[in-house]
């Protein structure tokens, strides 16, 4: 009985120190919080200050890597980090939602084919505010209504679901003109 309470005992104390080590490493890869940065950190994300504690610990994370690294950086370098910064800060979230989705798309584009985008970014940058203007209004995408030459109405049985698709559907008599109203 003595030995079945000691092995308990034993149990009870590997099972606590190992739940204690696992709870030391989890805080020790979890980014503080922002008044837990050192004063060199709070300087170089001084942008970051009022999103800081509401951020992922994935995020800040990140954010500390090259917080980390940022003294190494040159000083042009470490100017686009800042200036980059503060226009994250001012974006909302869908436009950063739509920034990180624009920048997974780049990652996946062939190495040998960032060069020439590259150069078609300098290309539309040395445009005339006019010209960009003329040239986002030619490739916005054109929303056809009832009113347009291209109006074209959908068939009936892409209103109906895939799977309900076999069923005999009767025919809609759309009309354009709206006179029978």
């Amino acid at each position: 009985m003595a030995q079945a309470r000691l092995k308990r005992i034993q149990h009870a104390l590997i099972l606590s120190l190992s739940l204690f080590l696992a709870g030391t490493a989890a805080a020790a890869s979890t980014a503080p919080r922002w008044s837990g940065l050192t004063k060199e950190q709070q300087q170089i994300l001084e942008p970051l200050r009022t999103e800081w504690n509401g951020m992922g610990q994935s995020r800040r994370q990140k954010w500390l890597g090259i917080a980390e690294r940022y003294p190494q950086m040159a000083v042009a370098e470490q100017a686009r980090v800042t200036a980059r910064m503060q226009e994250w800060v001012q974006l909302s979230p869908e436009q950063r939602k739509k920034a990180r989705e624009q920048y997974k798309r780049l990652q996946k584009l062939p190495p040998d084919q960032r060069p020439a985008l590259g150069e078609r970014w300098k290309t539309y940058e040395s445009l005339s505010d006019e010209e960009k203007h003329q040239l986002r209004a030619r490739n916005r995408p054109r929303i056809a209504g009832p009113d347009s030459d291209t109006y074209k109405p959908i068939p009936a049985e892409w209103l109906i679901p895939p799977y309900l698709r076999q069923q005999r559907v009767p025919k809609l008599n759309v009309s354009r003109n709206n006179d029978s109203r």
